[in-house]
């Protein structure tokens, strides 16, 4: 088994620090045996601003985690097993009868078996391939301010565009993040800046993550959540799925696996196309049943009162399962 690693250690730090870094406590049965590690912040609550002065609280057993030093961890185990780990990147690859011959920048040719794209949301394989995927920009700033501890806070409004405003703890500092566009890119800051970041996000999935022997996953097959925008936890869940389908010889076992999973319904892209399209108005109107929260009366007033936007709150639920 070889990883190959295109980023020398500060750019694979830089690049993987460009992340909210959001997780539910679930992600964790998810990928066993791999184990809670580098957690910066504890998380207890959700808190959501909509149009119309609506805020929502609601509860969520999550993690804040360093990312880049949580990923590098599992990378020393592979290679403490046995894994061999190369500082290079592929260029082109062929695939032909039954083998993968990967060109690699140096111009070594490493002959595989199966080839398992986790390259990113500029995915070169998945471009290769000839394969399209949803990508969109986000920008992160990183600021010294005292964070609210415990606490994930989303601000939603029609100019996001179906996606939101995040303001997440991360030890002493906050990092601020929304999607990139060119009309909000002055968006007002309050703190000192520490930290400007940006990266694409591949989100919604593709119609197919498997080629012949090569195999796509995470943000290379676009697995973001499309509501939460979440990527940790499906780009390691589809990576486990992609190798057990890999040891058993049986590549389009990880096909089936995936598409059948609530990771993949249909749901939250619908739901994003929808939220996409709604002014603040609509967005007020259809979260009144929340105003006081998630209860039995709420539920049983937008069953009766907002059926058009059932659809809507089914994604919600789901995403909170599933989404981060």
């Amino acid at each position: 088994v070889v990883l190959l690693e295109r980023l020398d250690n500060q750019k694979y730090s830089h690049y993987h620090a460009m992340c909210g870094e959001g997780v539910s406590e679930d992600i964790f049965r998810d990928i066993s045996p791999i184990k809670p590690s580098c957690i910066i912040e504890k998380i207890r609550k959700v808190r959501e601003y909509w149009p119309g002065g609506i805020e929502i609280e609601s509860t969520m057993n999550g993690y804040i985690i360093d990312r880049p030093p949580f990923l590098k961890g599992i990378i020393d185990q592979y290679v403490k097993e046995g894994g061999k780990y190369i500082r290079n990147y592929l260029v082109d690859f062929i695939e032909k009868e039954r083998e993968i011959k990967v060109k690699m920048k140096d111009g070594e040719i490493i002959k595989t078996k199966y080839l398992v794209a986790a390259d990113g949301a500029n995915s070169l394989i998945r471009k290769k391939l000839g394969i399209e995927g949803r990508v969109k920009p986000f920008i992160q700033y990183v600021v010294d301010k005292e964070p609210e501890h415990d606490t994930l806070i989303f601000e939603y409004d029609e100019k996001w565009k179906g996606d939101y405003k995040w303001i997440f703890p991360h030890g002493e500092t906050t990092k601020i993040g929304f999607p990139f566009l060119k009309s909000r890119d002055r968006e007002k800051i309050e703190g000192t800046i520490l930290a400007k970041q940006a990266r694409m996000v591949g989100f919604g999935g593709i119609e197919n993550n498997v080629h012949g022997d090569i195999l796509l996953v995470g943000d290379a097959a676009c697995y973001s959540n499309p509501l939460t925008k979440g990527g940790i936890r499906p780009g390691m869940v589809s990576g486990k799925m992609a190798a057990e389908a890999i040891i058993t010889g049986n590549p389009l076992a990880y096909n089936k696996k995936w598409y059948q999973s609530d990771f993949a319904s249909p749901l939250f892209l619908q739901a994003f196309n929808r939220l996409k399209e709604m002014d603040n108005h609509e967005l007020a109107k259809h979260m009144k049943p929340f105003r006081k929260g998630f209860d039995v009366f709420s539920t049983i007033k937008s069953l009766l009162v907002y059926r058009r936007y059932l659809e809507l709150y089914r994604a919600y639920d789901l995403s909170n399962k599933v989404g981060w």
